[in-house]
């Protein structure tokens, strides 16, 4: 089992959420389009230090909906969606994860939207890991740390990996992130684009006008 150790960057990720909590501005001008039935938000946050974490739409809410698509990954590279309970954030969960291949893990999931769960809170990130021959990690732990992700494989994965270089480069950087009034894109250094939306339900939106 490998673990990138990433304690260092937990007191950032802490700050960075209620820095988000407290300059929350209200719902609606959260979002922006209609498409498909759903109000969409492209809100997203990232972490102002190190540029590394991306943070949903302040205005997140139970039984909305996260979209996302990793677009041209690497094949050393791994995009991963945490959520993790507040307030102390210790302990976390690989929600999504994905490769150059598409999402990985062994479940059969077809739908590509996640629904956002209460007490929950959700960062999403990319993380290096180099091997040789090209090949990639197809499996993840679970459970883990926040900004700690742990791939499954062979002993020949393991052997053929830069586990230790990956730990010491940690999360890769946001080259740039922007809105196209759709969606959020993120570009990563090496190339990657990610892009994801916040999709809320009409009746959900509605719901929540009345209160």
């Amino acid at each position: 089992m490998y673990a990138y150790r990433s304690s260092y960057l937990r007191p950032l990720l802490i700050g960075a959420l209620f820095s988000c909590a407290a300059t929350a501005s209200s719902t609606d001008t959260q979002f922006v389009s209609k498409f498909g039935g759903y109000l969409v938000s492209a809100d997203f946050n990232t972490d102002s230090k190190n540029h590394t974490v991306i943070f949903l739409p302040i205005s997140a809410q139970p039984g909305d909906l996260l979209w996302i698509r990793p677009l041209r990954l690497n094949n050393d590279e791994y995009f991963i969606l945490q959520k993790c309970k507040l307030p102390d954030c210790t302990h976390s969960q690989v929600v999504r994860a994905w490769n150059a291949l598409g999402r990985m893990g062994p479940d059969l999931i077809s739908a590509n939207k996640v629904p956002v769960e209460t007490g929950f809170t959700y960062m999403l990130w990319m993380q290096r890991i180099s091997t040789q021959g090209g090949n990639s990690f197809s499996l993840y732990e679970r459970n883990n740390a926040p900004l700690v992700f742990s791939p499954a494989g062979s002993a020949e994965m393991f052997w053929a990996s830069d586990l230790e270089g990956a730990r010491k480069r940690g999360p890769t950087r946001i080259y740039t992130s922007s809105s196209d009034g759709a969606a959020f894109i993120a570009k990563f250094e090496g190339g990657s684009i990610v892009r994801m939306q916040l999709l809320r339900p009409k009746s959900n939106a509605a719901t929540a006008a009345l209160h």
